[in-house]
């Protein structure tokens, strides 16, 4: 809405108007998608806590407990997370198309679309591989067996498929605008193509994970350990002052703990208290797999 009066402003007060009410509307959007992806983060960070039968080295059985989350991480990233980094662009078409209706339609919605797909596609990962250097690259989480300094994608099956996808995306685009219009019965197949997606990368992404549990289960047998919070607390400690051996694979299954828990391994960042509740909850004490030779 322009308001009466403003084509006899002068225009450089005009730009400098408009720019500040172009960044109001800037800081707008984007308090209201942070609010909104904090959601979808809580909604997709929800776990289950599941109990398994194991046999250990002397072959007893036991039982542990596994936390695991309820959605699954690649139809997340797919689905809600996707739709709340795209929450604004996908308003900003709904807007221009309920405004539009029985007229020529805009050609902002496929612009949008198409540019945004192609800065994530391009721009989003060449971004990511130059933002990883020798001297950033020192998450204590990272792969050892991956040079510093080198991005590595791990899950090159669903990477495959969703860049095929978008590549794919292009052409089909193209062809329904070929003749200047879209049928309903494009429409729905255009529909469709995004739960065909999600499924191929679910499958997709289980099959890896089969893939990975075969492997794991040929390399090496299980070791299972028990121990309590203060266990935590005197085998670490006494790592860090040079008292017992580094390759303690009881000292291993409980950084490999606190770094599921945690997403470090730094036991004296970690609060006993919070740490007792952790490993000694409903009177179970913590059990850590540990694969011998691994």
């Amino acid at each position: 809405m322009i308001l009466p009066g403003t084509d006899i402003l002068p225009v450089p007060m005009l730009m400098f108007a408009y720019f500040l009410a172009l960044c109001w509307l800037f800081l707008g959007i984007s308090i209201v998608a942070d609010i909104f992806m904090s959601a979808i983060e809580k909604i997709t960070s929800q776990t289950t806590t599941y109990t398994k039968i194991v046999t250990d080295a002397n072959g007893n059985k036991q039982e542990e407990k596994h936390t695991t989350l309820v959605w699954n991480a690649t139809v997340a990233n797919l689905s809600l997370m996707a739709l709340g980094s795209s929450a604004p662009e996908i308003l900003l078409n709904m807007l221009e198309f309920m405004g539009s209706m029985g007229k020529c339609p805009g050609e902002l919605v496929p612009s949008t679309i198409v540019g945004s797909a192609a800065f994530n596609l391009l721009c989003i990962s060449g971004l990511s591989i130059l933002a990883v250097t020798e001297e950033n690259d020192n998450d204590p989480r990272r792969d050892e067996d991956v040079p510093v300094g080198v991005k590595k994608i791990y899950d090159m099956g669903v990477f495959s498929i969703t860049s095929s996808v978008s590549i794919f995306a292009y052409l089909w685009l193209w062809y329904v605008l070929l003749d200047q219009n879209i049928t309903f019965s494009e429409a729905m197949l255009t529909f469709s193509f995004f739960w065909i997606l999600l499924v191929t990368c679910y499958f997709a992404d289980k099959y890896k994970q089969h893939n990975e549990s075969k492997k794991e289960k040929k390399e090496a047998p299980l070791v299972l350990f028990e121990y309590n919070a203060v266990d935590f607390y005197r085998t670490l400690l006494n790592e860090k002052q040079g008292v017992g051996s580094p390759d303690d694979p009881k000292a291993k299954s409980m950084k490999s703990f606190l770094k599921d828990q945690y997403g470090h391994d730094q036991i004296e960042r970690v609060e006993l208290e919070d740490l007792k509740k952790k490993v000694e909850g409903d009177g179970m004490l913590a059990r850590a797999k540990y694969r011998r030779g691994v």
